[in-house]
């Protein structure tokens, strides 16, 4: 597909920069488990970067706030995966490595190591989305508790779908290209937090990067993509360069406001036409 629409709509593009979101990579013979929307066999996600590789340049997440000049050619694509998962920092590593590919992970270093995540747990749950999320602020030992009184266990899920370790992320820092970055403290939804609450989610996980690994960059994934004029406020002064939605699509030609910077989430059942169509921007959600 690399005429036709998709071409046109990647022309028209040229220069623009698209940030793609995934989570979670499903090691080859693993099974996905927890929220299906979020764990990307192996073998889809290599399809995917090479793709990519066909009709972008990927750069990194840096280049956002640093544009080089050049005269554009070909869109520009920004490779994030959020919640640092086991999967994406060993068979989604291993793909971005095989290509020489430059990729930022947002961690939440609560969850260092082996931590497994509300929204894993209880996905078989049904829909607690809104209540975890509006009601207990997205705070993990709140809406499991929660879950619990209501007679609904936590399901345990395999190695691959919890957080990884602190030496499998210093393993990653060591390619090329490979950054670490902030997904907040514990992955509450800031926009629910008391002030003081939400400064310590903010600058402890900078603390805590920046105490043990070099490749650390002063980014923020915002948790659910959730933030507010507030928690934009006092990101910028914990010293956050930037911070990133989890949807909206292409980074606006002139970037306004560094705090609201769009990507565009890639979920785990889109087909590889649907794909395509998304990193040509013709399929904005």
């Amino acid at each position: 597909m690399r005429g036709g629409l998709p071409g046109l709509g990647r022309r028209a593009l040229a220069g623009r920069t698209l940030i793609l979101a995934y989570h979670n990579v499903v090691p080859r013979g693993e099974r996905p488990a927890g929220d299906a929307s979020l764990h990307l066999p192996q073998d889809r996600f290599a399809a995917q970067l090479d793709a990519l590789l066909e009709t972008h340049e990927v750069v990194p997440l840096a280049a956002v706030l640093e544009p080089d000049g050049r005269p554009p050619r070909r869109p520009r694509a920004v490779i994030t995966f959020d919640d640092a998962y086991r999967g994406s920092l060993t068979a989604g590593l291993a793909e971005l490595a095989a290509r020489g590919l430059p990729a930022t992970f947002f961690v939440a270093p609560a969850y260092v190591p082996d931590g497994a995540f509300w929204w894993d747990a209880l996905a078989a749950a049904g829909p607690v989305r809104e209540t975890a999320l509006e009601a207990l602020a997205g705070r993990q030992r709140a809406i499991l508790d929660w879950a619990a009184a209501r007679g609904v266990r936590a399901a345990a899920v395999p190695p691959h779908a919890t957080a990884a370790s602190e030496a499998e992320l210093r393993a990653a820092t060591a390619h090329p290209g490979i950054t670490l970055g902030s997904h907040s403290w514990s992955h509450p939804n800031l926009a629910r937090l008391p002030a003081d609450e939400l400064r310590a989610e903010l600058r402890r996980p900078l603390e805590w990067l920046r105490a043990r690994f070099a490749a650390v960059v002063p980014w923020l994934a915002y948790p659910y993509g959730l933030a507010s004029p507030s928690v934009a406020r006092l990101a910028a002064e914990a010293g956050y360069a930037g911070a990133l939605r989890i949807d909206g699509g292409w980074v606006p030609a002139a970037l306004g406001d560094r705090f609201r910077v769009p990507r565009l989430n890639i979920p785990a059942g889109v087909s590889p036409e649907g794909f395509v169509l998304r990193a040509a921007g013709l399929v904005r959600r």
